[in-house]
């Protein structure tokens, strides 16, 4: 049985079990990325960052994991979600683990109200698992950043990156596919973390994972 037919599967054959009884609760994940490191610089930057709220593209915006079939279709599963809103998800996940890595002095909470000097803006752009037929399936994440300078008059952007990561996975199934995304969430902050070290103006780069 395909990749493809085996999540077409089961979500008929749960949908078909829940014809005249309750809807069955369905199994919710999180991204949990690989605790940062240190970052290997001689010492932070001294401001504060904070975390934006991370925006999602709308194709994959709602909590129900996405698989792509094939080159046109992909299906949500509404049987294996985010346990919240994976904008908000996302945008905690990454205020701690650059928190901890570096290269600012403290990282802020989306919410938070501690004045910063930086705010680190960023959108999904792919959040899926690729289980097309013929192809080993993969987490795909990519995101868009943009460092915003707030210290001068008027905000500017210091630097824009967009980062992309395809993670292989060990089937295609729901629990494989959310380790990946955590996989890929590490990778893409490993990858940023020390560019933002960089006070050198407004730069701009795509970074692609090697396929």
């Amino acid at each position: 049985m395909t990749a493809k037919h085996a999540v077409l599967c089961a979500v008929v054959l749960l949908g078909a079990c829940a014809i005249g009884k309750p809807m069955p609760n369905p199994t919710t994940y999180i991204i949990d990325p690989p605790a940062a490191t240190e970052l290997a610089v001689t010492t932070r930057r001294p401001e504060t960052l904070r975390m934006g709220h991370v925006r999602i593209a709308a194709t994959f915006a709602g909590n129900a994991l996405v698989y792509r079939l094939n080159d046109v279709q992909y299906v949500s599963d509404p049987y294996n979600t985010f346990i919240a809103e994976p904008g908000a998800m996302l945008g905690n996940r990454i205020a701690e683990w650059l928190d901890r890595a570096g290269p600012f002095a403290t990282v802020a909470q989306p919410d938070s109200a501690r004045p910063a000097a930086f705010v680190l803006e960023a959108t999904v752009t792919e959040l899926y698992g690729d289980f097309r037929p013929g192809h080993h399936p993969e987490a795909v994440l990519t995101v868009q950043f943009a460092l915003i300078d707030q210290t001068g008059t008027r905000a500017k952007v210091e630097h824009e990156y967009t980062i992309v990561r395809r993670v292989e996975v060990a089937q295609a199934s729901p629990d494989a596919l959310v380790r990946g995304y955590g996989t890929a969430l590490a990778e893409i902050l490993a990858q940023l973390a020390p560019e933002l070290v960089s006070q050198n103006g407004s730069a701009r780069a795509s970074i692609e994972s090697p396929r």
